[in-house]
């Protein structure tokens, strides 16, 4: 009997009858186009196998895709989002993603079950220079993506980057989402059952001052 991968598409099996298992409970959705078994966990190495399905070789997972794969983003992107370097241009499925060239240097990428992603930190970059930015939606990803640096590397990775367009837009809108992450943090650590309403000083500011 053949193993079936445990990302499934089209080209394993007709759409209607992945579907058909969804509403049986034998498979859940990850994306419109790739499923998993109901009984496996989905984790960051699945997800960047189901953006893979629609990349072509040598391509990157970004932005809302990459934010998703990294576990930044509840649901996926209803395009994907990939990238390839300048001068390895490439085709991928243009139904289900949207590709844009980029410079991205050695540091700005890592690899998730052998698929090139950009790093957490060169994510929340990208998202917050991006035209359709939208604080509400996207401030509380780039929280999650910077949960394990901050504003001080933030600061340092956009001091370094040369040529990269609407650094300072990206600055304040990075500044603004860890902002009222600590704003937030701090009203549920004050709302809940036998909190002192003792003086706190929101991890941002060590940051700035």
């Amino acid at each position: 009997m053949t193993r079936l991968d445990s990302v499934l598409t089209e080209d394993d099996l007709p759409l209607g009858e992945l579907w058909a298992a969804c509403r049986d409970g034998e498979l859940v959705p990850l994306s419109s186009s790739a499923f998993t078994f109901a009984d496996l966990p989905q984790t960051p190495a699945m997800r960047a196998h189901a953006v893979a399905r629609v990349m072509a070789r040598r391509m990157i997972i970004e932005r809302h895709s990459a934010a998703w794969v990294h576990g930044a983003l509840v649901t996926p992107p209803r395009l994907h989002t990939i990238a390839v370097r300048y001068a390895q241009r490439s085709s991928a499925s243009r139904d289900l993603a949207t590709v844009r060239e980029v410079v991205v240097r050695p540091d700005d990428t890592t690899t998730i079950a052998g698929i090139e992603i950009t790093t957490p930190l060169r994510t929340a970059v990208d998202l917050a220079r991006d035209r359709g930015f939208v604080r509400s939606r996207d401030s509380p990803v780039l929280s999650r993506l910077l949960d394990s640096s901050g504003l001080p590397e933030c600061r340092e990775y956009l001091d370094a980057a040369r040529n990269l367009p609407h650094k300072a837009l990206a600055l304040r809108r990075i500044t603004d989402a860890l902002l009222d992450e600590a704003v937030a943090r701090r009203a549920f650590d004050s709302a809940r059952p036998g909190s002192r309403d003792e003086p706190h000083q929101p991890s941002l500011t060590r940051y700035t001052s």
